[in-house]
This record gives structure tokens, C-alpha cells and sequence, in this order.
């Protein structure tokens, strides 16, 4: 094949991935869109219109890129639980004694709360919008991310670091009061997200720790 015929060959894969980011984009920016909307004002009071109209779309356009508000929600619930377990990834990586990996989750766990705080909300307070289906996920996918730092829990108690009880009681209290954060920080405090995950991490793993 001469280098002419090449170039030409190249030419539907070079469209295909430039209409694949164009998709991806315009999706980020309903789900960007949808959680602003969705958060202020709940579920059922934001409209498809809304949506459009806070991008400066038309209609149409989301309605090409999302089925319907359904779609937009779970879609949203999903980046939800994939940027989590994401950083949960990368917490547990190999490396430091189990005191100091549950700090490291701890703290990304409360940045992350700070960070999207819009997420935080739709997902404490409309996942009942969800269908069945998509509720028994979400469940299964906070049950998996629990379970993780459960095991972690387990590890530090044999390691002698943590106190001895239930892991599924003592993770529920520590990723409990990091869900909170939601509620009351703002970025224009005194106390920047950074300052506020490093205090939780530092006061609730204190608390896990085992009495010298």
C-alpha cells in the first residue's frame, strides 16, 4: 500500500475519534450541567429544558446525547462511584503500615466529598430516583468500596496498629463522618478542603488507633 492509500485508510479512524471526544465532551458537560441543577433544586424539579438552557444548548441536542433524565442521573451516579473507587485505587497502593493507608483514605475520601460536593448531595439524597436495577448497583458498588477498607481495618487490627472490633462498624463511622462535609464546607472558609481532609484524617485515625 503506498503511503497516498495510507493516508487515505487513516482517514475514518482520524473522524471516528474525533467524533468520539466531541460525544464525551458534550456529555461532560450535560452531567456538569445536570449535577449544578440537580443538586440546587432535586430530581424532580429540573427539566430537561433547565438542563439545555444552563449549557445554552438546545433541547435536541441533549436529548441526542442522553435518552432521557434517567439516563443523565444514573450517568451521573456512575462517574460518582468510578471517581471513589478510583481513589481508592490509588490509596491502597502498596507502601506505609496500615495507620498510615487508612489515612491516605480517610483523607481522599473527605477531599472527595469537599471537592464535588454536588455529587455528595445527589447521592445522599436522590438515589431513590433510580430504578431498581440501578439502585441494587449503587448498593453493590458502596458495598465493594466498603468492604475494601473493612479488609484494611482487619489488617491493622492484626498488626496490633488498630483497636480490636468490628471493621464493618468502625469503617462505617469513619467514612460516615467524612460524608458530612457536604453540608457546611465552603470554599471561601478560612479552612481550605486540603485543611479540613488532613484534620479527619489525623482526629478519626487517633481514634482507631490502639491505646498505647
Amino acid at each position: 500500500m503506498d503511503m497516498e492509500a495510507q493516508r487515505e485508510s487513516s482517514k475514518p479512524n482520524i473522524r471516528g475519534r474525533i467524533k468520539q471526544q466531541k460525544t464525551e465532551l458534550i456529555q461532560e458537560e450535560i452531567l456538569d450541567a445536570a449535577s449544578r441543577l440537580i443538586a440546587a433544586r432535586g430530581f424532580r424539579a429540573v427539566t430537561v429544558d433547565d438542563i439545555s438552557a444552563e449549557m445554552g444548548f438546545t433541547k435536541s441536542i441533549v436529548y441526542y446525547y442522553m435518552k432521557n433524565k434517567n439516563e443523565i442521573l444514573w450517568r451521573i451516579f456512575e462517574r460518582i462511584d468510578k471517581t471513589y473507587a478510583n481513589g481508592l485505587d490509588e490509596a491502597l497502593k502498596p507502601g506505609g503500615s496500615p495507620t498510615e493507608v487508612l489515612a491516605r483514605v480517610v483523607k481522599m475520601h473527605a477531599l472527595n466529598v469537599m471537592m464535588h460536593q454536588e455529587w455528595a448531595m445527589i447521592y445522599n439524597r436522590d438515589e431513590n430516583e433510580l430504578t431498581e436495577d440501578q439502585r441494587a448497583t449503587v448498593t453493590s458498588n458502596r458495598r465493594k468500596y466498603n468492604k475494601r477498607i473493612q479488609d484494611l481495618y482487619a489488617d491493622g487490627i492484626k498488626a496490633g496498629e488498630f483497636r480490636d472490633g468490628d471493621p464493618f462498624l468502625a469503617v462505617c463511622c469513619l467514612i460516615g463522618a467524612c460524608n458530612w462535609p457536604y453540608t457546611w464546607f465552603r470554599s471561601s472558609s478560612k479552612y481550605s478542603a486540603e485543611d479540613v481532609a488532613s484534620a479527619f484524617a489525623d482526629q478519626l485515625i487517633k481514634g482507631a488507633a490502639k491505646a498505647a
